[in-house]
């Protein structure tokens, strides 16, 4: 009997499994659609569409904070959820489709292409951009502050010079 049984173990323990999901969430969120075998698509699918769910109708703040869970950076998140507000605004549940692809050579596997039923673009290259730039900045605050910090050291070798100077005549 199967009774209280939810879910497919996926062939690994506990920790593996959830970090899978996870991973996968996270991919297709970033993404937009992901290729998969159809045991791990319909493990994911599920979380998948109760996430894009609180998106949609919850308050922005408890989305934002369960979305950050899965994503773990804010600058996604928030893009994120301004894409879905866009997209899926008139929209309370389908978020996600399952498309057969092929059965993969090697064991057979159904591979299946997990996706959002409306194509949604999140911007990478905007937050590559937003990260490249807050690198640079924080690099050209590095070398300004290193070079004050020369510029005093020189300062002062050279006032120490000046006493050893004055010290020894």
């Amino acid at each position: 009997m199967k009774h209280r049984v939810f879910g497919k173990k996926l062939g690994r323990t506990h920790n593996q499994r959830q970090a899978l999901l996870k991973n996968l969430t996270r991919s297709i969120f970033i993404h937009g659609s992901i290729k998969t075998t159809n045991a791990k698509a319909k493990a994911v699918h599920s979380l998948i569409e109760k996430l894009s769910t609180k998106i949609i109708t919850k308050d922005e703040l408890i989305a934002k904070r369960e979305l950050f869970k899965v994503l773990q950076d804010q600058t996604w998140v928030n893009n994120v959820v301004a894409e879905f507000k866009k997209v899926f605004g008139d929209q309370s549940s389908n978020f996600t489709k399952i498309e057969k692809i092929k059965f993969r050579y090697g064991d057979d596997a159904l591979v299946v292409r997990l996706s959002f039923v409306k194509p949604i673009k999140f911007s990478v290259k905007k937050i590559v951009e937003e990260e490249a730039k807050d690198k640079k900045d924080k690099k050209a605050k590095k070398a300004k502050e290193v070079k004050k910090e020369k510029k005093v050291t020189k300062k002062e070798t050279k006032k120490v010079a000046k006493k050893v100077k004055k010290e020894k005549k």
